[in-house]
Parts: C-alpha cells; sequence; structure tokens
C-alpha cells in the first residue's frame, strides 16, 4: 500500500510539475517576457527610451487584444548600469518570473554578463548593446540576438565617408569600457580593408573630466580626422576640450552619443561633429518612400505623445527587441526553444525602427553597414549628412 501511494505521490509532482513548466512557457493567459534595461546610472540616457519604449508597446499590444487573446507581462527591471545587477536581475527572470525571453540590457558590459546566464539556461535573449562580441561568434551565442548595429557596422560607415573624404589617417580616443574597447577593436580590424592608418591610439576613463592631455598628442600627430569611441559625458568633453585647445581636425564619433543629450552638454562644440546613426535620429527627414517610413514614423509619433520626449535610436532598439519577440509569439512560437528557432530561421527582411533585419544561423544581427546613415551637428541639430 505504501508503495502504491508512493507511487501516486510521485505522478502527481511531476504533473504538477509539468503544468507549472507549461504555464511558464505561453499556455498561461500571459506571455511572460523579461526587459533589463538601465533605468538609472551611467547608462540611463540610453536605456530611459529603451524603458519607455518597452512599457508604450505593452500597453499598445494589450489595448488592441494581446496575441491570440492572450495578455503580454512584460517584467522591467533596472540593471543600475552595472553588469553584477544586470546578472542578478537575469538570473531573477529566468528562475524566478520563469520568463519566455529576455529582451536588453542597455550596455555592451552588462550585455555580455547576461550572455553566459541566456546560454547556460537555454533563453532567447534580444541585446540592445552595441557591441559585435556579445552575437560573435554565433556558434557561442546560439540563444543571444541583438538589434542595434553593431560596432563593426559603425566602423564601417565610417572608413566609408573618410574614403569618400580622401582621408587615411586617422587618431582614436576611446573610452576604457567595454563599449570603447570593442569599437578600438574594430577600428583596428578593419582599418586595412578601407586603406585606413591609426596614427595614434589613446583612451580615457568613463569618469574623467577632462581630456586636453589625450587631445594634446592627437593634435600634434599628423592625423586627418579623429575617430572618438564613447558614450556621453566623455565625448561631449572632449569636443570641448577640443574647441578650448583651438584644434580644427574633423571630430567623428560613435553611434553611442546619437542622442540630443550630445548636443546639450557640448554646447557649441558640438557643431561639425559626425556621427554614423540609425534613422530615427532625424524622423522628420527620411524620405516617404523609404523603407522604414512607416514604422520610424508612427513609433515616433506615439512615443513623443506619450512622453513628451523623443525616442531616439535608443528607444528604436527597444521597440525592435520586444516586437521581435511579439513577432515569434505571433507565428506560434511559443516557448523558449521555438522562439530562438523563429529569430534565427524565419527572421527575414524584417523591418524594424532601427533597420530591415535578417537573422541567420551565421548573423544574430542581421543588419549591414550600409543601413546605417551619417549624421551632422548644424546649428545646434542632428542633420541627415548622407
Amino acid at each position: 500500500m505504501k508503495k502504491w501511494l508512493s507511487l501516486l505521490l510521485m505522478v502527481m509532482v511531476a504533473a504538477v510539475m509539468t503544468a507549472c513548466n507549461e504555464e511558464a512557457q505561453g499556455d498561461s493567459d500571459v506571455y511572460k517576457i523579461g526587459a533589463i534595461y538601465s533605468k538609472t546610472g551611467p547608462g540611463s540616457p540610453l536605456g530611459e527610451p529603451e524603458w519607455n519604449a518597452t512599457k508604450l508597446l505593452e500597453k499598445k499590444i494589450n489595448d488592441e487584444g494581446g496575441i491570440d487573446g492572450k495578455k503580454v507581462e512584460i517584467i522591467l527591471a533596472d540593471d543600475e548600469s552595472t553588469p553584477e545587477k544586470a546578472m542578478e536581475e537575469m538570473n531573477s527572470m529566468i528562475h524566478d518570473e520563469d520568463v519566455l525571453a529576455v529582451v536588453g540590457s542597455t550596455t555592451t558590459g552588462a550585455s555580455l554578463a547576461m550572455k553566459g546566464i541566456a546560454m547556460d539556461n537555454e533563453v532567447p535573449l534580444i541585446s540592445a548593446g552595441a557591441a559585435v562580441s556579445i552575437v560573435s561568434p554565433v556558434e557561442e551565442s546560439k540563444w543571444v540576438f541583438k538589434t542595434p548595429h553593431s560596432d563593426a557596422h559603425a566602423v564601417e560607415r565610417i572608413y566609408m565617408h573618410l574614403q569618400n573624404e580622401g582621408m587615411n589617417k586617422i587618431a582614436v580616443l576611446a573610452d576604457s569600457n567595454a563599449f570603447g574597447a570593442s569599437g578600438v577593436e574594430q577600428l583596428e580590424a578593419l582599418a586595412g580593408d578601407y586603406g585606413m592608418e591609426i596614427v595614434i591610439k589613446e583612451s580615457y576613463n568613463t569618469d574623467d573630466p577632462d581630456m586636453k592631455t589625450q587631445l594634446t598628442k592627437i593634435d600634434s600627430s599628423d592625423a586627418q580626422a579623429m575617430v572618438v569611441w564613447g558614450t556621453n559625458p566623455g565625448p561631449a568633453i572632449i569636443a570641448k576640450n577640443s574647441k578650448e585647445l583651438g584644434m580644427d581636425i574633423p571630430y567623428i564619433g560613435s553611434h553611442g552619443i546619437a542622442k540630443q543629450s550630445f548636443i546639450d552638454l557640448a554646447g557649441d562644440a558640438a557643431e561639425g561633429v559626425t556621427i554614423p546613426t540609425g534613422k530615427l535620429l532625424f524622423p522628420t527627414q527620411i524620405p516617404e518612400d523609404d523603407e522604414q517610413y512607416d514604422v520610424i514614423s508612427s513609433f515616433y509619433d506615439e512615443y513623443t505623445a506619450e512622453y513628451d520626449s523623443e525616442p531616439t535610436n535608443f528607444g528604436s532598439y527597444g521597440y525592435d527587441n520586444l516586437m521581435l519577440v511579439v513577432e515569434a509569439l505571433k507565428s506560434g512560437a511559443t516557448d523558449r526553444e521555438a522562439i530562438r528557432d523563429y529569430l534565427e530561421n524565419d527572421v527575414d527582411g524584417y523591418v524594424g525602427a532601427t533597420g530591415i533585419f535578417s537573422f541567420s544561423d551565421k548573423d544574430h544581427n542581421g543588419l549591414e553597414a550600409d543601413s546605417m546613415v551619417l549624421a551632422e551637428v548644424k546649428d545646434g541639430k542632428w542633420m541627415l549628412k548622407e
């Protein structure tokens, strides 16, 4: 009798565990998705638009009836701009919240910290970080995707521009953090392909208040252009320092400063700064026959109406991250493995706010360098350059 009772108990426990697992994998009344962004800390100017876009889309999707009658529940968490907090929240999303997928985080360092957890637990992760290492090599990034243009794309776009300008000698000034290091790696790796020579390379720490020492060295070199790789406030300080030193070398920034806050921080020293960027930075300058026009215009209008501020390119990452998971769910991919497989095999020509995505088993970013445009600061505003 005791054996039968024990067997019955084991069957009941197994049934309960199966039911719980099915609920976690999308068979409940909601689809649970985790979202980890930098709402506070140094990364917050980038993370806040991503956070806001996620909240905006959650409300819109649910107001329109959800997905096949099921609501989307977004579990939002702030990583406070640190890899350690990102890892803590990532573990919570998987083990406490049982989410189907996770989107985020904002920065390269946090995203790389989350990557290992996603891989170990076989949970789809779509990052808003820029570094190519987040999804490369693909065989070591099976469960990880990302939506921002990679730093490799941005470097290629910069080098294409320099070629057009007849320049081939550059100075590099980069943040010493993970984003800066990844940018330098790509600048060096791709230089030969475009006939570029890095004649001087300098770095700074994220919180440094002054970079005149590095700039003085650059000014004494034979560099024809200066590439600055970092996110604010460093690049804005560099712009101010450059003006104070009377430097006239062209300043080319990374896509990490594609935001009005760079201009606000740098003031008139921002004039003439050029960057590679996505198109959401200047939505009113996009021609109506552009494939992304409808997506960008509608998202921009909805975002500005809700938040009375502009989404910037970083808002577009938040938009695309979530909408790619939503597209997977709409297709019937309602468990973790199915979502991952959908992203890798079925996202082909998807028109997003950042660009047009085509993932594959060889590419978990799905964008090309020529989908970026160049912007220049003119009269205190980012303007489409080429």
